[in-house]
């Protein structure tokens, strides 16, 4: 049974500024000084969890937290290209208020997020392609670390995907992206390909982190 805590990176100024992100990757996607400061207090799970290896997403959002969290430990995150976040096509950068006023039918206001046909228009990753990747990740992690516990750090669409791909007859359509710096986990056994989802878009408490 290989175990994995996905980490959604911490704030950054497109977050605050509530714009898509996607596969920007550029200074508007950068941590703020909030998300640096809070990545830090993950330092404290590695202390008091053991985590066999570390997997991030290549864009530098993802790079720098998982630096950040692994900075006192022997870790080193491990690149990634199947982590990287869904690319929104050129809708990467817009503001999500702009999106809802402007491409009403393509756009959830119920989980903040596009829908699967944007891609229609926004000339984006198609949602099977990026949950086809995300399904050959994980079963190479489950069939590549049996027993072991994976720490991934990586992107808001991506770890609501990973979640879906546990459970039966869900997709990632109908999740809300978890917080920035929240903490989700699964469980994966390799030879029967068992899944659970053992919690969802949890915060590390204050008291936690130290």
């Amino acid at each position: 049974m290989t175990t994995f805590f996905l980490i959604r990176h911490g704030e950054t100024f497109a977050n605050r500024c509530d714009y898509l992100q996607g596969t920007l990757d550029n200074e508007m996607t950068a941590l703020t000084a909030k998300g640096l400061f809070e990545a830090q207090r993950y330092q404290h799970l590695l202390r008091r969890q053991r985590f066999d290896c570390v997997y991030t997403s290549p864009l530098k959002r993802a790079v720098k937290t998982s630096q950040i969290i692994c900075a006192q430990s022997e870790l080193t995150a491990v690149v990634d290209e199947r982590l990287v976040e869904i690319s929104y096509g050129h809708w990467n950068g817009m503001a999500i208020a702009t999106l809802k006023r402007q491409y009403a039918d393509y756009f959830d206001r119920e989980t903040n997020d596009v829908r699967p046909s944007s891609v229609q228009i926004s000339n984006g990753e198609s949602f099977d392609h990026a949950r086809s990747r995300l399904q050959s990740f994980l079963a190479e992690m489950a069939h590549q670390h049996p027993q072991a516990t994976v720490l991934i750090i990586t992107h808001g669409w991506i770890i609501k995907n990973i979640v879906a791909l546990c459970l039966e007859n869900s997709n990632g359509d109908a999740f809300k992206n978890p917080r920035n710096l929240s903490i989700s986990k699964i469980t994966i056994d390799g030879d029967s390909d068992k899944r659970r989802v053992c919690y969802y878009n949890r915060i590390l408490k204050k008291a936690d982190g130290g």
